[in-house]
């Protein structure tokens, strides 16, 4: 028995050092980027390395901010994520809810369509796409950044899992109740999956946030970069290497990811984990 006790012990604690490992392996990237920020480029590359900014410096920040248009830069990256997000968020739900609880002619060839989709990149339609973005006149507009991000396979496939996990029977008394499509669509439906809808929130905004081909290839001028966009052309030139800068621009573009996988991370592991589970 002792030895029995003594070799979970052992197990354990390996486990357990090997989550700490991890763990860090995991913050450390994270903790660098932000410290190092707030450094000297040569206090970033000094050898033994500073842990701990000896001598804070807001230098970076100002240098992004003062001499780019950066806080216009801050406006079109949220302005797009958050609507284009929401969006998603909609349709996909939508979706997701007529697939799996309505029928309709056609219904397993446009759920095959969503399937396919899955596995196509917008590099592969991204010359067409542009040259239709072109004779919309959209270039360098808001509906040209966010209206092509509007379909997301992925979203629909996860939702339609668990409106799919949605006992039959409650619709049927709902239906009795006199409850309609719509209203248990948004009364039922939605309250149902609202971790799925969550998990699906972090994974569009993030999608959008970090964007980088198509809202390069559809700004014109400084004034319509996204952060990303922005963030990278402080970089064009290739003979100096400004560590703090590139630290600061990481820092500013990574920061409301992290807010926002902080606040709805209860809901996007378990609302993977669901979906995995229901697929």
């Amino acid at each position: 028995m002792l030895k029995r006790l003594k070799r979970y012990s052992k197990v354990d604690l390996f486990a357990n050092g090997l989550i700490i490992i991890c763990c860090i392996a995991s913050i450390f990237p994270i903790y660098w980027l932000l410290t190092g920020s707030f450094k000297f480029s040569s206090d970033i590359v000094r050898i033994p390395p500073q842990w701990f900014p000896q001598n804070p410096t807001l230098f970076n920040y100002k240098n992004i901010f003062v001499n780019n248009p950066a806080l216009k830069w801050l406006q079109n990256s949220f302005t797009i994520a958050i609507v284009t997000t929401a969006s998603i968020v909609l349709i996909s739900s939508a979706a997701g809810y007529a697939l799996s609880k309505m029928n309709f002619v056609g219904k397993k060839l446009i759920f095959a369509i969503v399937i396919a989709g899955l596995i196509l990149t917008k590099e592969v339609y991204l010359l067409p796409l542009y040259q239709l973005m072109v004779s919309l006149g959209w270039i360098g507009t808001l509906k040209g950044f966010i209206v092509p991000d509007l379909a997301m396979p992925f979203g629909v496939y996860l939702l339609k899992q668990f409106y799919d996990g949605i006992p039959n029977e409650i619709c049927e008394a709902a239906t009795i109740d006199g409850c309609g499509r719509t209203r248990f669509f948004f009364s039922i439906g939605i309250p149902l999956s609202k971790s799925g809808i969550g998990a699906l929130t972090i994974l569009a905004f993030i999608r959008i946030w970090n964007s980088y081909l198509w809202q390069f290839v559809m700004a014109r001028g400084k004034e319509t970069y996204t952060l990303p966009v922005g963030v990278a052309g402080l970089f064009d030139d290739p003979t100096v290497v400004d560590y703090g800068l590139k630290f600061a621009g990481a820092s500013i573009t990574a920061i409301p990811l992290l807010i926002v996988f902080v606040i709805f991370q209860r809901f996007f592991t378990s609302g993977i984990t669901a979906g995995a589970v229901k697929g």
